[in-house]
């Protein structure tokens, strides 16, 4: 199953000189619930809905109380949780302290598996829901194929 894409139009640019340029982003799916992830995960494993919720809480809960204390957390077939953070530099040592930390994320580097996963990814063009001047060109053509996306409503 493939992706759907479309192309915008977004202006580049923070000086006076701004360039209108096109760009191709996904057309986003809709955001698998927490409810319905728990049901597809009981389904797979064969578990009661209640046992796969109680894990993953307790798994996020795990992950809360290792990266409080500065850990990477590792879920194999998943990937790893790194704590980072962004700092103010200084030329003067005592201005690089905790009070220059800006800004506290958290990265997530996915496993192999699912990198291998992102490479095979295919995309299809949806030009029914791409940039105007794009719409008018094609309103003479036939590509207006509506495919199930696949991903169920929550």
């Amino acid at each position: 199953m493939a992706i759907k894409v479309r192309r915008v139009k977004r202006v580049f640019g923070f000086e006076e000189e701004k360039t209108e340029k096109y760009l191709i982003i996904p057309d986003r799916a809709t955001v698998v619930s927490f409810e319905h992830l728990c049901d597809q995960i009981a389904d797979t494993v064969g578990l009661h809905r209640g046992v796969v919720r109680a894990a993953i809480y307790g798994l996020v809960s795990s992950m809360k109380t290792f990266i409080r204390q500065g850990h990477a957390v590792r879920i194999d077939g998943f990937g790893t949780f790194i704590p980072t953070i962004s700092a103010k530099s200084s030329a003067i040592e005592e201005e690089a302290d905790v009070d220059s930390i800006r800004k506290v994320s958290l990265r997530f580097t996915p496993c192999m598996e699912l990198k291998e996963l992102l490479k095979g990814i295919e995309f299809e063009f949806d030009v029914t829901d791409s940039t105007n001047d794009t719409k008018e060109a094609e309103e003479g053509g036939s590509e207006s194929d509506d495919e199930e996306t696949g991903i169920p409503n929550p």
